[in-house]
């Protein structure tokens, strides 16, 4: 019967990537998208219905609505304005309405990557919370989950995505803050609420370094295309233009680069919302370009931020002939900027842009243009916030939303550190031992599962492996906070007593299987295992299994979660399982049933994550205490419902489910024949 249903979902595995998307998955485009707004192609009515025609706007990424001849609003494709990853590493492309009052017209998502966490969730539950910012004001203080600001407004959580929900939330604000301060619906904030260190200490040039004052930009001749000696003489790794900026502002940092005198004359000129740039060149360009003329432009530089870009003209401009901070090396170049216009917020992140040209060789006046791009934001020894950072991680956002549940899960871990770190108090009542293992798996279940969705995956595999490959990040996994604090507790006691410390007593759907078991026992069903020649065959499916959706996955992400749904998780905890595609409930249904007469059969057999921490859990630290008697005994090789005892008396790790029944029955003097025979002579010497 178990074979029958593994051949029957192998051979839907590829059925299952050809299954229409869900209701509203067309407005999540799973295909990568190319090129910007086109309103032929995307949906802009959509996001706004009052506008019959859109036109282009020279020279900016969004477009105009009109209905007829009169302006109603405009639309933008979020990532021509904002950069911010969602759960995959990747934006989520949304489209987004804004009208003349700086109201949010409608918000549709075109694409994203993001299949870790819908695996978990419908679809339509991520349209219905993009349309929960229509009709929010654009500068609006928008918060997901629950707030204690009573100027907020407060968005509900997506329960399983919540890192996707708060990523998208702040897409759609930051992008309609940005177009909407840019067209003039939406009044344009000076700078994010905050101020500049006062103090006067003068820092020295390693000090400035060690507080991450200056931003950075290095560029060598080999970036810029120079294949030899053909540009200034430098080639390969050579400098073409090494670039160090700074907003200068703060007294600790103006007064330790100017001088006293310079700086207190610079900051008399400032009028308010006008900063201090300092800029330092070294290398064989120059950061000045050919517009550095009386009346000219620093075509070379600009600073960006968001929409908003400073251009520096010559009256912008004071020459740096030398620095005065201890022990600052002597720079080619060095100029001190004034960026003007209210343009530049030194709360955030900005980015100085260098337009670097070389001679082609394809003609007397002919050269190549290459742009580069370095981010810099300020420390808070130099810049403090007054409220909350608006670019704070997304990560921390949600532990935060999570305060409660994680403290429930990490005592619930905790605790079940400490029966396996208390061993010898655990085993030494059999009696009290199975009640403590079934009260666990009750709790795993009912509160684990159902109740907080904390059922780690197989897809956090996927991931990790996929973030091995392309590249690691914290925030990715630090997102999902019951998954993280689940995961460090599996890999901690994983390598110290093995894969079963999880699977047998924290799965939730581990726990469900073994319930049902003890259920069916308590029906007086028929039990049922696989002979021993099968099982020892069988058994290594799973690895097979792991493989298998490994290499899909990497192939292609989307495909691979899709085979992923081998693990019968998603349709027990995340979603009804009546809502589900007929295959998903069969699945279920068949492995439910399978479980009221064999102990775990996708545990033992199927289970693709059981196979990922079996794998290390091989080269555990401390497996149950075992004697040299144990290779005769067969007692506990009897009762080991896992099959785990070893012919020879010796515990397989990837296969034992940590019971701890054999321990158990180690030190029962009524049960282990050793220890009956001892306690035997006790008793006849006693007499």
């Amino acid at each position: 019967m178990l074979l029958t249903l593994l051949v029957s979902w192998l051979l839907l595995c590829p059925a299952l990537a050809e299954q229409p998307a869900p209701a509203g998955a067309e407005a999540y485009g799973h295909t990568a998208r190319d090129g910007g707004l086109d309103c032929v192609r995307d949906p802009c009515s959509s996001v706004m219905p009052a506008a019959d025609s859109f036109e282009a706007v020279e020279g900016k990424p969004y477009l105009e609505g009109l209905s007829g001849d009169d302006l109603v609003g405009w639309v933008v494709l979020s990532t021509d304005l904002v950069d911010i990853k969602g759960y995959s590493g990747q934006p989520l492309s949304t489209l987004i309405g804004l009208n003349t009052e700086g109201v949010i017209t409608g918000a549709r998502v075109l694409h994203h990557s993001e299949p870790i966490l819908l695996i978990g969730i419908p679809e339509q539950r991520l349209h219905d919370f993009v349309d929960l910012h229509a009709g929010m004001r654009g500068d609006e203080r928008v918060v997901v989950g629950q707030s204690s600001d009573p100027d907020a407004r407060t968005v509900d959580i997506v329960s399983g995505a919540t890192v996707t929900a708060l990523a998208e939330s702040r897409t759609i604000m930051d992008s309609v803050t940005a177009l909407g301060q840019d067209v003039g619906a939406i009044e344009r904030r000076v700078q994010t609420p905050g101020h500049f260190v006062a103090t006067e200490e003068l820092l020295s040039w390693q000090q400035l370094l060690d507080e991450g004052v200056f931003g950075r930009l290095t560029v060598t001749a080999k970036d810029m295309g120079a294949t030899g000696d053909e540009y200034l003489n430098v080639s390969g790794d050579q400098l073409f233009m090494d670039i160090w900026f700074t907003v200068a502002d703060s007294p600790r940092v103006g007064r330790s680069l100017l001088g006293p005198n310079r700086y207190a004359h610079a900051m008399s000129q400032l009028a308010p919302g006008e900063h201090l740039v300092v800029v330092l060149g070294q290398g064989a360009s120059t950061f000045k370009g050919s517009g550095f003329v009386r009346g000219g432009l620093f075509d070379r530089i600009r600073l960006t931020q968001g929409l908003a870009v400073v251009m520096f003209h010559d009256l912008d401009y004071t020459n740096l002939g030398g620095l005065d901070a201890e022990g600052a090396p002597e720079f080619k170049e060095g100029a001190l900027f004034v960026a003007r216009g209210g343009a530049l917020d030194p709360g955030r992140s900005f980015e100085l842009v260098f337009l670097g040209s070389r001679f082609d060789n394809k003609g007397g006046f002919s050269r190549d243009f290459h742009s580069f791009t370095s981010t810099h934001r300020l420390p808070k020894s130099v810049y403090v916030l007054d409220g909350p950072d608006p670019e704070r991680a997304l990560w921390l956002q949600a532990w935060r939303n999570k305060r409660v549940e994680v403290l429930v899960v990490g005592l619930w871990l905790l605790s079940l550190v400490a029966v396996f770190a208390g061993r010898r108090w655990t085993t030494a009542d059999g009696a009290r031992l199975k009640k403590l293992h079934t009260g666990y798996l009750i709790f795993a279940f009912v509160v684990g599962g159902l109740m907080l969705s904390a059922q780690p995956s197989v897809t956090q595999i996927l991931t990790f492996v996929d973030s091995l490959v392309g590249g690691w990040r914290w925030g990715l996994f630090l997102s999902e906070p019951l998954l993280f604090l689940s995961w460090i507790f599996i890999a901690v006691v994983t390598l110290i007593w093995g894969r079963g410390v999880f699977c047998g007593w924290a799965c939730p759907y581990g726990a469900l299987n073994e319930l049902t078991f003890k259920l069916g026992r308590l029906l007086k069903l028929p039990e049922y295992e696989l002979p021993e020649v099968l099982h020892s065959k069988l058994r290594y499916l799973r690895y097979a299994i792991l493989a298998g959706l490994i290499g899909v996955y990497l192939w292609d992400p989307m495909l691979g979660e899709r085979a992923a749904e081998i693990e019968p998780f998603k349709s027990t905890f995340f979603v009804a399982i009546w809502t589900r595609e007929w295959f998903f409930i069969a699945w279920w249904v068949a492995l439910a049933s399978l479980s009221l007469v064999m102990y775990r059969p996708f545990c033992r057999y199927v289970c693709p994550l059981g196979a990922g921490l079996a794998i290390p859990g091989s080269f555990r630290l401390s497996g149950p205490y075992r004697r040299d008697f144990c290779s005769k005994c067969k007692i506990c090789t009897k009762t080991c419902e896992p099959r785990a005892i070893r012919p020879d008396g010796s515990i397989d790790p990837r296969e034992c489910l940590s019971c701890m029944e054999c321990e158990a029955n180690w030190r029962d003097d009524q049960v282990c024949p050793p220890l009956v025979k001892a306690r035997r002579d006790r008793e006849r010497a006693a007499k």
